[in-house]
């Protein structure tokens, strides 16, 4: 109707000002600025405990690493600094990683940015959708020469943590009951997914990881390994016991698995 005020620009108006305390929602008069702002003031607060709260469970390694107090400091600034880009909580992480990179008062801990992409590619893949996964059986109906030319896609929960200086896997196995990480252990790359309810990772070495990188990128089985150097029978054999491969696909198109 004519005159009336768009209801969506005003939620969006609304959104705004949680968000950013320098905005006022649209139709604030002189006369109810100060009561507005006060009420505003509350919902703008809870928003902001709520998205440290979520991080403070995102990213779990990190807050064992410095403190949740520390942690909490460092996700309030996150907080101020960048806007949420969805209304779902468990999507409020992807850029604190390199956040933290850029964090003056965490730069004596300089491998916290390293922690914090592991722990956010943790979480992605608790949440990642369900996806089936295929038997090994489909590599014996296609043959050695095919497969060799066919790519893999990995089912949705998968993915791959590197650092090219920091031992991301023994601080890992640290927080779960192992021995103390040593920093001078050097750059580390982890292989990660989701079994049912459970988030479930293990370490691998640079040939594997870097096998990891070339077929999630598409390349062909047999130039991923060969390039890499990794240990086919070996690599192949974790993915498919741990149903990691959602299809096989091969160059013309025409006979997915």
């Amino acid at each position: 109707m004519l005159g009336q005020p768009d209801y969506a620009a005003l939620l969006d108006a609304f959104a705004t000002s949680l968000g950013d305390d320098r905005n006022a929602p649209v139709g604030m008069t002189s006369t109810t600025a100060t009561a507005t702002a006060t009420r505003i003031s509350v919902y703008r607060n809870n928003v902001r405990l709520n998205r440290i709260a979520a991080l403070a469970d995102a990213f779990g390694n990190v807050v064992k690493l410095v403190g949740r107090d520390y942690f909490c400091a460092l996700a309030r600034a996150y907080v101020d600094r960048t806007p949420a880009r969805s209304a779902n909580l468990h999507d409020d992480g992807a850029q604190l990683p390199e956040f933290v990179r850029g964090f003056e008062p965490a730069a004596g801990l300089p491998y916290l940015g390293d922690v914090a992409d592991v722990d956010w590619r943790l979480h992605r893949a608790y949440f990642a959708e369900d996806c089936h996964a295929i038997e090994s059986s489909a590599l014996t109906r296609l043959g050695p020469e095919r497969f060799a030319a066919a790519s893999v896609r990995f089912v949705p929960c998968v993915d791959l943590a590197r650092s090219s200086r920091w031992p991301i896997a023994d601080i890992l196995r640290m927080h779960t009951g192992g021995s103390s990480a040593h920093l001078g252990a050097g750059g580390q790359s982890v292989l990660i997914w989701r079994e049912r309810f459970a988030v479930r990772w293990e370490p691998l070495g640079p040939a594997e990881a870097e096998a990891i990188t070339a077929l999630m990128k598409g390349d062909a089985v047999q130039s991923a390994f060969t390039s890499s150097g990794a240990d086919a029978g070996s690599l192949l054999a974790r993915l498919f016991s741990h149903r990691l491969v959602h299809a096989i696909e091969e160059p013309d198109h025409e006979k997915d698995m």
